[in-house]
């Protein structure tokens, strides 16, 4: 029994180096006091590591953030100064709206790009409106003030018009 070599043979002193398949002997100990390492791959240097963080990190810097969000837009109110003068004024109007059946949301994306906000296509995303931020007087979230519980609100002056203007969306995420 102890002096078969058989394939179901027991051998009190268990398996030598030898006895290993090769692909298990990938890392070797030549000296006791190093840790085991591959013979074939190298560890990158500190510097090595640091110089690939700077790279990645320069080139997250160099790209724009990237804006973009699903928003259903409801309604674009006018402020005319006389019946409809500020923010709470439009969100009141958009309320009779709604209540009237009057309103007819439709679905895009909101995205901001090259010094521009971008209104498009859910479907074909072709543009549908494109606003210079520069024409951008506020933004503000209303929250919880009406049967749409999260509303952006984006006030605009176009340089070449007197009136300005309040695009009103529900919005399902914040960034």
């Amino acid at each position: 029994m102890f002096g078969n070599t058989g394939p179901f043979s027991y051998s009190p002193r268990g398996f030598s180096p030898e006895d290993l398949p090769p692909l298990r002997r990938g890392f070797q100990r030549d000296d006791r006091s190093t840790p085991p390492q591959r013979k074939d791959m190298s560890r990158p240097s500190g510097r090595s590591i640091y110089k690939q963080r700077k790279e990645y990190s320069d080139i997250l810097n160099s790209q724009p953030d990237n804006f973009n969000f699903r928003v259903e837009h409801l309604f674009t109110c006018e402020l005319d100064g006389q019946e409809v003068r500020n923010l709470d004024d439009c969100v009141a109007k958009l309320k009779r709206l709604d209540d009237k059946g009057r309103l007819w949301p439709q679905e895009m994306i909101l995205e901001v790009q090259g010094g521009y906000l971008l209104l498009s296509d859910i479907e074909t995303k072709a543009e549908l409106e494109s606003l210079p931020l520069s024409c951008i007087l506020q933004t503000k979230a209303v929250l919880d003030s009406c049967a749409y519980n999260s509303l952006l609100t984006v006030t605009v002056q176009d340089r070449s018009k007197s009136i300005k203007q309040v695009y009103m969306f529900q919005c399902e995420e914040t960034g």
